[in-house]
C-alpha cells in the first residue's frame, strides 16, 4: 500500500504550544483542572506531550535511516497504516477524556477513562525526549525504547523522566485494555496508544510494557 508518490521530507518536531489543554487531576476525592502551567508546578514536569529531539544529528540520523527503509520496501505495512490513520492526532497533540487520579503510596498516579472509549479511540503519543541509551536507563521507570521499525531495537530512547504528557502516567498491566504501537509519518516513527477493547467510563487504561521493559526491573505482582 502507498500513502505517497515520492518520499516525504521530514521536519524535526517542534514543541506545539498546548495552553489550551486542559488535564483532570483527582487527588484525596478533590478534582482540579490544571492548564500546562499549572501541571508543570504541581508534577516537577515539562509538559510535553510528543517527541523531541534535543540533538538535530540524532533526528537527522533517524529521519534518513526511516527514509533508507521506505524506499527499499523495508518498513511494516501497518506502522505505515497507523501514521497514516492517526496522523492528525500525532500532528496535533490533544487530551484525551480521561484523569489522573492518585491510587495510593505503591502504585502513585494512574490514568482513568470519563467516558465509554471505544476500540480504536486515540489515546496519545509517547511524548519526552528522544536520546542516546545510557547505562543508567535502568534505573530510570519513564525510558521507553525507541525504534524506527516493528522489532528493531536502536541506541536510542524516548525520555519522559523529567518531560511528557498524561500518557507517561498509564500503568502497566497483562490485562490491558490500551495497545502501544508503532507509526510512522513523514519519516519519523512514534510511539502511539489506542484503545483495544472497550472501556467503561471510571476504568483505568493501561498497557503491557512489555518483556524488554522488565529486563532489568522488578514486575509487579
Amino acid at each position: 500500500m502507498i500513502f505517497w508518490k515520492k518520499t516525504p521530507v521530514a521536519e524535526a518536531p517542534r514543541r506545539t504550544i498546548c495552553d489550551h489543554h486542559r488535564i483532570i487531576v483527582e487527588k484525596d476525592e478533590k478534582t482540579s483542572i490544571l492548564t500546562p502551567a499549572q501541571f508543570e508546578k504541581a508534577f516537577g514536569v515539562v509538559y510535553l506531550p510528543h517527541i523531541e529531539f534535543p540533538l538535530s544529528t540524532d533526528f537527522a540520523a533517524i529521519s534518513q535511516k526511516i527514509s533508507k527503509y521506505r524506499n527499499k520496501g523495508m518498513l511494516d505495512q501497518k506502522q505505515l497504516w497507523l501514521g497514516a490513520y492517526f496522523q492528525k492526532e500525532i500532528q496535533e497533540p490533544f487530551v484525551p477524556p480521561v484523569r489522573l487520579r492518585w491510587i495510593d503510596e505503591t502504585f502513585g498516579w494512574g490514568v482513568f477513562a470519563e467516558q465509554d472509549l471505544k476500540p480504536m479511540d486515540y489515546i496519545g503519543e509517547y511524548g519526552g525526549i528522544v536520546r542516546r541509551k545510557k547505562r543508567s536507563d535502568a534505573k530510570n521507570a519513564y525510558c521507553f525504547q525507541y525504534s524506527i521499525i516493528s522489532g528493531d531495537s536502536t541506541r536510542y530512547t524516548i525520555d519522559a523522566l523529567d518531560q511528557g504528557g498524561v500518557v507517561r502516567f498509564i500503568n502497566h498491566s497483562a490485562n490491558h485494555n490500551l495497545m502501544s504501537e508503532l507509526a510512522t509519518h513523514q519519516n519519523l516513527s512514534h510511539i502511539v496508544l489506542f484503545v483495544s477493547r472497550l472501556i467503561k467510563k471510571g476504568e483505568q487504561l493501561c498497557y503491557n510494557y512489555g518483556p524488554d521493559y522488565w529486563k532489568r526491573r522488578t514486575p509487579p505482582q
